[in-house]
């Protein structure tokens, strides 16, 4: 009875893992890098931060998508599909970023990324509002990260060079 439910939320949290894995991958070689060195906005948290809001905002994701995963929708499809194209921006964010330091290349991907969640939060809300609702403060946070990365390109330049 409660085999396929376990299933989407095993599934769901699967994918969120795999997407924090592989960006905390690439943050980590910025944070032990070129990181440090940069300069960056007034408003930049301090780095623990982010790693409370990133567990939050992957909690509130797992969820999102455990919903979406549940429901018997026809909406359910594309609303899964831009939710992986959204992990898949995050993973190639993080790496533009913080693994090869391009920060125009990083700032181009999170706005893309920016108008992905946006149509996300769009098609998860038609789905299911709590879904939807749940996708919100991930899309602040990109948004707030769009413009620390607008920041750091304006005062570092293109990329970083040692």
């Amino acid at each position: 009875m409660f085999k396929k439910p376990f299933n989407n939320f095993l599934l769901s949290l699967f994918l969120i893992l795999f997407t924090a894995g592989w960006c905390s991958y690439f943050n980590s070689f910025a944070m032990e890098g070129f990181y440090p060195q940069i300069q960056r906005s007034e408003l930049t948290p301090p780095g623990y931060v982010f790693s409370i809001a990133w567990t939050i905002l992957y909690t509130l994701m797992v969820v999102s998508l455990d919903i979406l995963l549940n429901l018997k929708t026809e909406i359910k499809k594309m609303a899964v599909q831009l939710f992986l194209f959204n992990l898949f921006l995050q993973i190639i964010w993080s790496f533009a970023f913080f693994y090869c330091g391009y920060f125009l290349v990083g700032f181009i991907i999170i706005i893309i990324l920016d108008f992905a969640a946006l149509a996300l939060v769009e098609v998860a809300y038609q789905a299911n509002k709590i879904s939807g609702f749940l996708l919100l403060p991930y899309l602040a946070w990109l948004i707030f990260a769009s413009y620390l990365n607008w920041i750091i390109f304006d005062l570092n330049g293109a990329f970083f060079a040692l």
